[in-house]
């Protein structure tokens, strides 16, 4: 009688599983295009990493046309993000900036101090800065490896674990995370970029869990396609026509909407989620053939001799 009852209470639990699994999957793809209200973040106070040129600029001046508290710019190059700061001034809202490597966790945590003392704690945070090399992985030099895990992934545990013990107290807040299309896809001769930006999608999947018992912190990971900037020139697509780059301004405007709506994750453009499904349902064998076909086995070959900006802590992830 025992097992009877175990039975029928496990088949009523797996019913209504699937049909709030069915009701939150319509939801999503069908009403949420209809109907988004976004959220009011005029008392908020942001923190952008990277934040001086690039995606970080664009997504400083995005995030000020609907006015927060103060925005505050971390990046290594004090002009850019000297501009930058102006002309978040110029749309009237307040904006500091800090010389920060954030690939050093003691830097991160003195430098929240001082933004939290001087300006209050963040509640939205933007971990935005990341580089790249490429290259065969045995043609990588170690340390070219350890500074991109360290700018791409390691940052974000730092950021992270300084301004969330704020959040948690206040129970508000929202992590964002410039994530990439190759957080989700591995391509050839990048290994060490892919594996940053794999670690980065698991990093924020796992926050999901670890923070749903606070119902006002969000979490918001952002996997765009190749950008049309200068971190990745020299990659080369066989068929740029079919999914050409993305624009800097176009990114920061999705990445902000999906943050004013709540939305857990976001990739740009939607056609990558056929890439990701098909990568999700055939089988590597079958997966080769196609990414050879499309070039993306060959896109980095002329990338690492390729004119592209290289300092150490380069504002934006082009292929995010």
């Amino acid at each position: 009688m025992e097992n009877v009852r175990n039975g029928f209470f496990a088949a009523v639990g797996l019913l209504g599983l699937i049909v709030k699994v069915t009701f939150l999957t319509v939801k999503s793809i069908v009403l949420y295009p209809i109907y988004r209200e976004n959220k009011d973040i005029k008392d908020d106070i942001l923190l952008i990493t990277g934040g001086g040129r690039g995606i970080g600029k664009a997504l400083a001046l995005e995030f000020a046309k609907h006015k927060p508290k103060h925005i505050v710019l971390w990046g290594r190059t004090e002009g850019s993000l000297q501009k930058t700061a102006e002309e978040v001034r110029e749309a009237g809202v307040k904006c500091s900036y800090m010389l920060c490597d954030v690939s050093q966790s003691k830097e991160i945590y003195k430098h929240y101090a001082d933004v939290k003392k001087t300006i209050g704690p963040v509640t939205l945070l933007v971990n935005n800065a990341g580089i790249v090399h490429g290259g065969q992985i045995m043609d990588i030099p170690d340390e070219d490896i350890i500074k991109t895990l360290s700018v791409n992934a390691m940052a974000h545990f730092w950021t992270i674990k300084a301004v969330l013990p704020d959040m948690i107290e206040s129970n508000r807040g929202h992590l964002v995370s410039i994530s990439s299309v190759l957080g989700l896809l591995g391509m050839r001769g990048v290994s060490d970029y892919c594996s940053s930006k794999f670690a980065i999608s698991g990093l924020m999947e796992a926050l999901q869990w670890e923070l749903q018992e606070y119902s006002n912190i969000h979490i918001t990971a952002v996997h765009p396609y190749l950008v049309d900037n200068q971190m990745f020139a020299g990659l080369k697509l066989r068929f740029p026509w079919l999914v050409p780059p993305l624009n800097e301004s176009y990114v920061a405007k999705q990445t902000v909407s999906a943050v004013l709506t709540n939305r857990q994750s976001v990739v740009m453009p939607r056609i990558m989620h056929i890439v990701l499904w098909a990568r999700s349902l055939f089988p590597v064998d079958a997966m080769l053939p196609i990414l050879r076909f499309t070039g993306v086995d060959r896109a980095m070959m002329d990338f690492p001799n390729a004119p592209r900006n290289v300092d150490f802590m380069k504002n934006t992830t082009a292929v995010q």
